[in-house]
């Protein structure tokens, strides 16, 4: 691939005309969800190519040496969620897919939503009993999390106005924390997703 191209390579659905018999080639969603979990990981990684000759990929992560005491679990430890399904309210093509992969691994059934107004619209569809939790990220075209969260709040029936809501987003400041209990949240989630916290809010959340 061209240099050109190799800088813009994990961003979502780039394109490079090129020599072969599409003539295009392009990255999909899969660059930038790779990128998005060596980020998580606080990793990097680097693209290093030469047009017509090859490509090299490189990355770097750092992982802590386990202690002996670390490598025994009871089985109570670590919860199961399987078949627990959660509405994931999420605009941004690349968190909700990176979300969905990690929380399906948990064992997780995950219905994803672009905006504050399909989570409302999801969550009366739905109706009780459906969903054990919705994870709503706050910054979302058409209605925000916040306000998403205060229509359900608001809903005639108990069980829907009473179904778990955890705030997803970048900010992480008390007052963000406090926003989101202001308008009904039960928890909430920090991005990038360090997976044992988010893990620890569901379980505190669902399991109490």
């Amino acid at each position: 691939m061209s240099p050109e191209f190799a800088k813009r390579i994990f961003s979502p659905f780039e394109r490079e005309h090129t020599s072969t018999v599409s003539r295009i080639q392009g990255t999909g969603l899969g660059m930038a969800i790779t990128k998005g979990f060596v980020d998580q990981m606080g990793g990097s990684i680097e693209v290093e190519t030469r047009q017509g000759e090859g490509t090299a990929i490189t990355m770097r992560l750092r992982f802590p040496l386990a202690s002996p005491e670390e490598h025994v679990h009871s089985p109570e430890e670590k919860p199961d969620f399987t078949g627990t399904r959660l509405l994931l309210a999420e605009d941004n093509p690349v968190n909700q897919e990176i979300a969905v992969m990690l929380l399906t691994h948990e064992g997780f059934q995950i219905d994803c939503v672009g905006d504050g107004q399909a989570a409302v619209d999801a969550v009366i569809q739905a109706g009780p009993g459906v969903y054990a939790a919705v994870l709503m990220d706050i910054q979302m075209p058409v209605m925000d999390g916040y306000a998403a969260t205060r229509a359900i709040r608001a809903l005639d029936d108990p069980a829907l106005r009473g179904l778990p809501i955890i705030a997803m987003t970048a900010n992480a400041f008390h007052e963000d924390q406090a926003a989101a209990r202001e308008a009904g949240m039960q928890g909430h989630i920090a991005k990038p997703l360090d997976v044992d916290k988010m893990l620890e809010t569901l379980r505190s959340v669902l399991q109490g």
